[in-house]
C-alpha cells in the first residue's frame, strides 16, 4: 500500500487540546460547565452535524453563536502563536512524498479554517487531495469523508491506510474499509476503537516507523 489519509485536529495539530480549552473557557463565562462533556461528545463531527446535534438535544444552547466566537478565538490564538504541530508530523509528510505515495487529508473541519492551518504550517504542498467538512453531506462517522479521499487519490479504499485520533474518525475510517491507524490525542481509545485499529499507536514517529518510512 502507498495511499494514506490523514485526520487534521488532533492528528497532525495539536489544535483539539487548544480548542477544548476555549470551550472550557467559554463555558465557564457562561456558567454552563455541564456543557463541555456534550461538545466532547461532538469531537470528529462536522459543523452541520454538529449543529444538528445540539438543535436535538440542547435546543437553548446557542450553539452557533457560541461556536462563531470559539472559532474567533482560536484563529487569534493561532494567528498570535503560530500553529501547534504535532512532533512528527513534518518529518512524516516528509517521508511520505519522497516515497511517492499517495497522500489526503480528510477532516470535519470547514474549508476556509483547514486552509488557514495548512497555509500558517506550510502544509499544503505534501497533500495530493484535501476533503473538507462543508464538502461531504453525512460528516464522521459516516464513511463519506473517506470514500471521498480514496476516490479522489484514485485509490482503494482497502489498499489504503487512515490516521485518526477521536472515536467518530475511526469509525468513519473503519467503515470505508481503510487501515486504521489510530494515534490517541484527548481521547483513550476503548476496546471497541482498538479492535477497529490495525494498530494503536504512541505516535506520528510510531507510525513512519510502522510504514517502513525511517
Amino acid at each position: 500500500m502507498n495511499n494514506i489519509v490523514f485526520d487534521m485536529d488532533g492528528v497532525l495539530f495539536a489544535t483539539e487540546a487548544l480548542s477544548d480549552r476555549l470551550w472550557k473557557e467559554m463555558m465557564e463565562e457562561a456558567n454552563l460547565p455541564e456543557m463541555v462533556t456534550a461538545l466532547q461528545q461532538c469531537r470528529g463531527r462536522n459543523r452541520t452535524d454538529t449543529r444538528a446535534f445540539f438543535a436535538t438535544n440542547y435546543p437553548d444552547f446557542p450553539y452557533v453563536e457560541m461556536e462563531t466566537e470559539k472559532r474567533r478565538r482560536m484563529l487569534n490564538e493561532l494567528d498570535k502563536h503560530g500553529m501547534p504541530v504535532m512532533k512528527g508530523a513534518e518529518a512524516l509528510l516528509q517521508a511520505l512524498q519522497a516515497a511517492n505515495w499517495q497522500v489526503a487529508l480528510a477532516t470535519s473541519t470547514s474549508r476556509n479554517t483547514t486552509m488557514h492551518h495548512l497555509e500558517l504550517s506550510g502544509f499544503v504542498p505534501y497533500f495530493n487531495a484535501i476533503i473538507t467538512g462543508d464538502q461531504i453531506t453525512h460528516g464522521k462517522p459516516h464513511p463519506e469523508i473517506y470514500l471521498t479521499a480514496c476516490e479522489k487519490l484514485q485509490c482503494d479504499p482497502t489498499k489504503t491506510y487512515a490516521v485518526e485520533d477521536s472515536e467518530n474518525g475511526v469509525k468513519s475510517a473503519y467503515t470505508a474499509g481503510m487501515h486504521v491507524l489510530m494515534v490517541p490525542d484527548q481521547v483513550a481509545p476503548t476496546n471497541e476503537l482498538r479492535q477497529m485499529a490495525e494498530a494503536v499507536l504512541p505516535s506520528l514517529e510510531t507510525v513512519q516507523e510502522r510504514l517502513g518510512l525511517m
